[in-house]
Parts: structure tokens; C-alpha cells; sequence
């Protein structure tokens, strides 16, 4: 996926939704450590449920 999404010459949205919150659903980081890294190594947004979801959806 990020091969395919990142090797586009075209704009795109490029980001990672991190499922790191145990509070609000299973948090499944746990062997998602590769795909992580190499969204933060592209320059990808990488947006943490733990601590950006607000952002999105305010209380």
C-alpha cells in the first residue's frame, strides 16, 4: 500500500490512522511497527486515536 500510494508522481492525501487507544476500540499496534516506521521515514501523516482524535472528532 505504501509503495502504491507514495510512488505516485499526482497529490495525494498520504496518512496512517494509528489504532493506539485501548479506550476507544482494541488498539492493534502491536506488529504494525514496520508499516509505522515507513509512513514517518515518507513523510506520511500519521494520525494517533490516542492522541489526535479529537482533532477529528471533538466531543
Amino acid at each position: 500500500m505504501l509503495i502504491f500510494a507514495g510512488g505516485s508522481t499526482l497529490s495525494t492525501l498520504r496518512l496512517l490512522v494509528i489504532h493506539d487507544d485501548a479506550g476507544r476500540e482494541f488498539a492493534y499496534t502491536a506488529g504494525a511497527e514496520k508499516i509505522i516506521s515507513a509512513a514517518q521515514e515518507n513523510d506520511w501523516t500519521n494520525i494517533s486515536i490516542k492522541n489526535d482524535w479529537i482533532e477529528v472528532f471533538p466531543n
